[in-house]
């Protein structure tokens, strides 16, 4: 009886084990499926566990409803992009992926190459070059020497205001040397978009004790008429802060061959990828616009900014466009429209490049006394 006893013990302990067995290799099966190739080069050793991303900041409480007409919500944003930000402008190109392996796009899905370039180019301004498309005759070499009608107080007070017409112009979350066709090139995250390279713009100014405000209203909920709702918000702040001097009207740029190639100009500054961006100054030589008089004004103090990056950071600005345009310029005698990239430049290189922006322009301003 003692020996049937111990026999059925030893049944119950097995079985049990079993069952255990069983559960922890269903366990160990669903995770593998889960992490995939990291969960089997976790196993043998040759990598570690990584925590769960912390969840993105929510978008600005004035964020619009989105989802379509080619916005990508931010949730979708995070999703399409694997729901990270590399900082990968501080590593060369490609060095997202894993050692060993290619960027290749997804067969099923269309897609186009990225030429990363520099652009260069226009006519020679003392050390600087300007592309003139104005057809108006105006000597850049004499207004440079002429000084800005921005007069700056530096006490602590908002002199600077830092907007967006088109706010939610996206960036890349990574540099593959492709892109699909169908990626959404405008998004609600603003993290993601020109307004993460103007927050960086709006901290370097002010930790040269320049003061700012940035207003990251949404003005391109629809496309058309985004000029006259940021129009508006300029009056605002002027209305606000009356001490404003300096309107910075921060954009990215889109450039895409007849042949599908995307254009992504940069610039290695310090050892760091950087989107190369872009001067606009606006011109109404013969007074067609009838409100912009001043133009000059806008032109000299870009001319001095130009002039100021190519001394500091050499390659980081393309050539200065000056055109036949307006683009609220019109707002102040300070007023600037820079493009920051394309969609095809990272969040780093973006931001690095507000960041770089906001030290140019600083020591610019400082010498506005």
């Amino acid at each position: 009886m003692k020996k049937i006893r111990r026999l059925g013990k030893s049944l119950i302990m097995l079985a049990c084990a079993a069952i255990c067995l069983w559960c922890a290799a269903g366990s160990l099966q669903s995770w593998a499926q889960e992490r995939g190739g990291q969960a089997l080069l976790l196993a043998a050793g040759m990598s570690q566990p990584q925590a769960s991303p912390s969840p993105p900041p929510s978008a600005a409480p004035t964020a619009p409803v989105w989802g379509q007409n080619g916005l990508l919500a931010e949730e979708d944003w995070h999703t399409v992009h694997n729901g990270g930000l590399p900082d990968d402008g501080i590593v060369p190109f490609h060095s997202d992926l894993l050692p060993g392996t290619q960027a290749t796009p997804d067969p099923d899905r269309a897609s186009g190459p990225v030429e990363e370039i520099q652009l260069e180019g226009g006519a020679q301004i003392d050390s600087f070059f300007v592309r003139d498309s104005t057809d108006s005759g105006t000597d850049l070499a004499a207004e440079l020497l002429e000084d800005p009608d921005v007069h700056m107080k530096l006490d602590g007070s908002v002199e600077v205001l830092i907007y967006h017409t088109h706010t939610s112009e996206a960036y890349a979350a990574s540099a593959p040397g492709f892109y699909y066709t169908d990626s959404p090139t405008r998004t609600q995250n603003q993290d993601a978009s020109v307004v993460a390279a103007g927050e960086e713009l709006r901290k370097s100014l002010e930790a040269q004790g320049i003061g700012v405000v940035h207003d990251k209203t949404v003005n391109d909920t629809v496309f058309n008429g985004s000029y006259d709702r940021s129009w508006e918000v300029i009056q605002n702040n002027l209305a606000k802060y009356p001490g404003i001097q300096v309107t910075i009207d921060l954009h990215r740029d889109s450039m895409t061959t007849e042949a599908g190639v995307k254009y992504k100009p940069t610039a290695e500054v310090g050892g760091r990828k950087a989107a190369q961006a872009m001067l606009l100054a606006g011109c109404d030589a013969d007074g067609s616009w009838g409100d912009f008089p001043d133009w000059r004004q806008n032109l000299r103090l870009m001319l001095r900014v130009q002039q100021k990056a190519q001394a500091l950071y050499p390659g980081l600005m393309r050539p200065l466009s000056f055109s036949n345009s307006k683009y609220n310029m019109n707002a102040t005698h300070g007023s600037i429209l820079v493009e920051v990239g394309t969609e095809v430049n990272t969040v780093a290189e973006a931001r690095y490049t507000g960041q770089l922006v906001g030290e140019i322009l600083g020591e610019t301003l400082k010498e506005c006394r």
